[in-house]
């Protein structure tokens, strides 16, 4: 029987509108970012999100990944030149797919039924969206996104497993995953630089958090999917001579599909195992 009081298709249909205005709003941080291709000795680091009309710098909040900014998600008004910062059509369409996806799993019994963990279920799709779109198009997973979603996501994941029996193995899973996916991808970034974006080893200590807050299995298993979705996307292209071996692929739509995917879906690994 479903923890909510709802049917999962309900909550569905519900949830689709609040990810396409949500996708519509956060969408406007997309066009914040522009590429950034550093020379091998510059270490002045990456651009601060700007208007891309003017080039003002847009200020995001401490601690939230939203900008600071008083109704910027809604009119995308630059507060230096006045004119509008385009929305992304993708982003709001995704996330609303991702929203729905979410919130059929969790009337299946994703995160216990707690609304906490919904609502940290969808904090993640709604950050993790936009990511996936700003490093498709300019290959960066931007600070002001990855690093001030860890205290909300954290919150969020301690808040639902305190409040859901408290769920101490799930919390513990947490911590293990978002620590051991962190050291994987560091220790990835340390041995081949040139392979792994530095953005790649922040990101993943965040999905890690989601993957082993439903168990370590669940780590690896979107861990392997990324990987995997990646590489044959990579040799189909080269097949296709769209791509050569030198040519970079981001990796961050990846690792967030894949995480996205394993919540949704659930980990394979187990049926895997009994096969």
């Amino acid at each position: 029987m479903s923890p909510f009081p709802y049917s999962d298709v309900v909550l569905a249909l519900a949830l689709a509108p609040l990810g396409a205005a949500v996708g519509a709003a956060l969408g406007r941080t997309v066009a914040l970012f522009g590429p950034h291709d550093p020379e091998p000795d510059d270490d002045s680091g990456p651009p601060p999100p700007s208007c891309p009309h003017c080039a003002a710098e847009i200020p995001f909040l401490r601690g939230l990944p939203l900008p600071a900014v008083r109704g910027f998600a809604l009119r995308g008004a630059c507060p230096s030149c006045g004119r509008t910062v385009p929305a992304s059509a993708a982003t709001a369409v995704l996330t609303a797919a991702a929203f729905a996806a979410l919130g059929h799993a969790f009337g299946g019994g994703l995160g216990g039924g707690s609304p906490v963990a919904l609502a940290a279920l969808l904090l993640l799709a709604a950050v993790g969206v936009p990511l996936a779109v700003i490093d498709a198009r300019v290959k960066r997973l931007p600070n002001p996104l990855v690093l001030r979603s860890y205290l909300p996501a954290a919150a969020l994941i301690a808040a639902a497993g305190l409040t859901s029996g408290p769920d101490w193995d799930g919390l513990a899973g947490a911590l293990i995953g978002g620590a051991a996916l962190y050291a994987f991808y560091f220790a990835l970034w340390f041995i081949h630089p040139a392979g792994m974006g530095w953005g790649d080893v922040k990101l993943s200590g965040l999905l890690g958090l989601y993957l082993g807050w439903q168990g370590i299995g669940s780590v690896v298993s979107a861990t392997v999917l990324a990987f995997t979705v990646s590489a044959l996307l990579g040799l189909g292209l080269i097949l296709l001579r769209r791509a050569n071996r030198k040519t970079e692929i981001p990796l961050g739509p990846f690792m967030i599909g894949g995480a996205l995917a394993v919540l949704v879906l659930g980990d394979p690994l187990p049926l895997l195992m009994a096969a």
